[in-house]
């Protein structure tokens, strides 16, 4: 959809544009004001909802470092972090219950989750 009827559509999601560091930009519908995802669509302080998979151990330490890596993003105890994981063969889900308090601990969050060489996907 474009800003006023006429153009090129806001928000391609075969063209998106990025900001100076890299961060996918959502451009209002209605103002055409850009912002970073984050920032445009989640309302803040959330409990923002995140799936995270890796490959997991014989100790089944995958799911409990996740955990651990959002209580510390989020600042929070690790009983504040809600969770469940699910196992497919060698690989785990852990489904984690963020309380993120900005869009930029959200992108922490993110960033600290990518830093784990166990996780293939998050999302």
């Amino acid at each position: 959809k474009s800003l006023g009827g006429m153009g090129k559509p806001l928000n391609d999601v075969q063209n998106p544009e990025y900001d100076e560091n890299g961060y996918t930009l959502y451009a209002d519908e209605t103002t055409g004001e850009k912002k970073r995802v984050f920032e445009a669509l989640v309302e803040y302080p959330s409990v923002f909802k995140m799936k995270i998979v890796g490959q997991d151990d014989e100790k089944e330490s995958f799911a409990p470092e996740i955990v651990d890596i959002v209580a510390k993003s989020c600042g929070v105890e690790l009983s504040m972090v809600k969770h469940s994981l699910r196992k497919n063969g060698k690989w785990t889900s852990v489904t984690v219950h963020a309380p993120v308090k900005s869009a930029d601990m959200l992108y922490s969050l993110y960033e600290n989750v990518d830093k784990n060489p166990r996780v293939k996907f998050k999302f």
